[in-house]
Parts: C-alpha cells; structure tokens; sequence
C-alpha cells in the first residue's frame, strides 16, 4: 500500500466510517414504510440521527414539504462539508467538481417535472440540496411554465450553455431525453476528462463509479430512445462519447429494432446481470419506468461496494455521498407518500435500500 495514499485518507476514511455508521437500516426503512401516518414517521425518525434536524420542522397540516426539503438538504450538506474538508490535494479538488453533478441530477429532475406536468412537491422527493441558494433556483424552476422558462432561470453557466445549444434539437424531439443527455453531457464529460489528475491508485476507483455511470446513462437513453421510436442516427447523437465496459455491446444496442432488442442484445454482452434485471421488470409492465428502476438499484450496488474491503482511495468518500443522497431522497419519498396516505407496497417499490 502507497504510505502517502494511506496517510491522505486516513482522515477523510475515519470521517466516511463514522457517518456510514449513522446510515439507516433494512429494518429502520422497513419501520417507516409500514407506519401508518406522518406522525408515525416523525416519531421513528426521531429515534435515528435525523432527530435533531426532524425536530425543526413543524409537521402539521397543511405540511411544510418546502422546509421538510430544507432540513434534510442541511444534512446532506454538512456530510459534504465534512468529507471535503476532511480530503486533500487532487481528492479534494475532484471531490469539488464531483460537488457539481448533484446539481446537474437535480436539473434532470427539474426537466422531466416541467415537461411532464409533474406537481411540484411530487418532483420535490427527488431533489437534494446543497445550499439555500441551491434550493431557492430548484423552486423557481420547479414554477416554471416551459422548459424555456427553466432554461432562462439555470444560474450557472455551464449547465446554462449545454441547455441553450439544446435547445433547438428539444424542439425538434420533442423530449426531455435531449435536455437530461446535454447534461449528462457536459458534466460527466467534464468528470471523466479530470480522472487523469487523480493519483494513480484512484483512477481505478473513480472510473469504476463515473465508468458505471456513464454506461447505464447510455444504455437507459437508448431504451427511453426504443420507446420513442427514435432513429439510429438521432440516438448516436444523444449517446456519450465515453465507454467503460463495451462500447461495441452498446453501439449493437442502437441497431436494434426495439427494446427487447435491445435487451437480447445486452444479454449477451458484458453487461449481461443489468439485461436480465432489466427483462424481468419489463415482462411484468412493458414500461421503462421499472426498468429505470433497476438500473438505479444496480448502479447503487456497485457504488456500495466501493466501501468494502481496500479502504484508502477516493470511491470511499464518493460512495458515501452518493449512498447519503439516495437516502435523503428515500426519507422524502416516504413523507410525501404518508402526507398522500400511498400504500405502503408503492412507497417501498419507490425506494433504493442499500
């Protein structure tokens, strides 16, 4: 083992140790699914480490989603602050930009709410936070009337540009595909490109999580492409120009003929365990929802794994943010299920336990 790895991490990795400990359980998710009004769900929050930001919320009708949205952002934010401040040197400059594409998964969001008429506090579950300001431009957006209406209100530049020049194809397609791949684009791109600045026993780790990334977004925009009945050429343009594990496996995908196409054709591939999760959703609904689903699942999973066994490299720091963003949004998703009174088998089919 490097010494000088070791010694960059031992802080962050005693940091990450401490707050993976605080995660919630099978068994807290379990609690909170089967309860039976928000009351319940208060009461069993108040018994995990989200106690002291629970408290600051007055969770009475007509229920405040907004400050609900707020508290559980805070700690997701001070997570953040503590592995970054925690990191050094190229980790801590990567883990900045890494910062950077929670903004982007929360515009993605944002798209598809606008376009698909989704109410704001359902789109809301899905979002997290990591600044007031942050939180202050998502609920703007989330009132706007058009996708042109989003586009003009992004503040920041870069996620701005890769919209604008998106534009004119959104109108074309009609389909948010094209918004959500321009910045997928623009920021994986950007991750992918910084990988080499980092050491080289993160690279390894970094590439295993972006790479996995990446793919899955390639392989769920050719499928959501299926089901538009797009053309081969036009799904070309919208698939991203990096591949990790088969860019001949994925490059089969967009000439096949339809979604089990595509599916047979991944089935034989290296990306074989992802296509039969993906057939066995998509048998039961013929819909690309549940599929989605899965590959989250998936990707979670691996993202997980970056925690177990060799501690001392960069997936660790960013597999914690990732696992603690997921949880922050499961948490939400089941207050806005129990303020809707959802069933509880459809809150938990919402969910990505890990």
């Amino acid at each position: 083992m490097d010494v000088l790895t070791a010694r960059e991490y031992a802080q962050i990795n005693a940091k990450v140790r401490a707050l993976k400990s605080h995660l919630l359980s099978v068994g807290d998710y379990e609690k909170l699914v089967q309860s039976t009004n928000i009351d319940d769900v208060v009461r069993l929050l108040s018994a995990t480490p989200y106690a002291e930001r629970i408290a600051q919320v007055e969770l009475r009708p007509p229920y405040d989603l907004v400050q609900i949205d707020r508290v559980l952002s805070e700690e997701f934010l001070r997570s953040f602050d503590l592995i970054i401040n925690s990191s050094t040197g190229k980790a801590k400059v990567f883990l900045k930009l890494y910062r950077e594409k929670f903004y982007y998964d929360n515009l993605k969001v944002i798209i598809s709410a606008v376009t698909s008429k989704t109410p704001k506090q359902t789109a809301l579950q899905y979002i997290v936070s990591l600044s007031p300001k942050e939180a202050e431009e998502y609920g703007i957006l989330l009132d706007a009337q058009n996708i042109n209406q989003v586009v003009d209100q992004v503040r920041k530049r870069k996620a701005k540009e890769a919209l604008t020049a998106a534009l004119p194809q959104f109108e074309s397609l009609k389909t948010p595909l094209v918004l959500e791949n321009a910045l997928d684009r623009e920021i994986y791109g950007e991750l992918w490109a910084n990988i080499k600045k980092l050491s080289r026993s993160d690279k390894k780790y970094a590439k295993t999580i972006i790479g996995t990334k990446i793919d899955n977004i390639n392989i769920l925009t050719i499928l959501r492409s299926k089901a538009l009945k797009l053309r081969p050429e036009v799904i070309e343009q919208l698939i991203l120009p990096v591949f990790y594990k088969s860019e001949r496996a994925i490059r089969e995908c967009i000439a096949a003929p339809d979604i089990d196409g595509v599916l047979n054709t991944l089935s034989v591939s290296e990306f074989r365990y992802l296509a039969y999760r993906a057939k066995e959703v998509y048998e039961q609904t013929k819909s690309i929802f549940p599929i989605e689903h899965a590959f989250n699942e998936y990707l979670t999973q691996i993202i997980y794994s970056q925690l177990l066994g060799f501690p001392f490299h960069i997936g660790v720091p960013i597999a914690y943010l990732e696992l603690k963003s997921q949880e922050i949004r499961n948490i939400k998703i089941i207050i806005v299920g129990k303020v809707e009174a959802v069933e509880p088998s459809k809150i938990r089919d919402l969910l990505i336990i890990f």
